[in-house]
């Protein structure tokens, strides 16, 4: 028989796991940055796209209409690739019989991160310069 000491004690236990995993979960931000970018992917240069949380500003590299690469001061960045259209521009009702097969298409993006915060700043395949140094995303 189970006594009330150690039924308490596991449920004390199981609870501060479950709050543990909680606390030290990241904020994931997924924004579409051909939106942020705009018009200035016809301009060479460096170019703010956004302001992070830690209030650092994110800067791209355009060059002849291609992001070459994206800075934060005090973060680092990281290149990743997905399936999945991850930051969506027109929220919409798409019926289950309209939507179309995805065939080997992938969105790029650029992850800005901290010991908080996880940016994910996404491009489609023109946008980018497309080549090994893209990893996959792990949601």
């Amino acid at each position: 028989m189970i006594n009330r000491r150690l039924a308490l004690g596991l449920i004390a236990t199981a609870t501060t796991i479950d709050a543990s995993r909680i606390a030290f979960a990241k904020e994931k931000h997924h924004l579409n940055g051909k939106d942020l970018l705009g018009e200035k992917i016809k301009k060479n240069g460096k170019h703010k796209i956004h302001t992070s949380g830690k209030k650092a500003d994110v800067f791209t590299e355009v060059s002849n209409g291609k992001v070459t690469s994206v800075t934060a001061a005090g973060m680092q960045v990281k290149k990743v690739r997905s399936r999945q259209k991850l930051a969506d521009t027109t929220p919409g009702i798409m019926l289950a019989s309209m939507q179309l097969a995805q065939a080997d298409i992938y969105y790029y993006g650029y992850w800005v991160y901290d010991d908080l915060t996880d940016y994910y700043y996404w491009f489609p395949a023109e946008y980018v310069i497309v080549d090994s140094s893209w990893i996959d995303y792990v949601g």
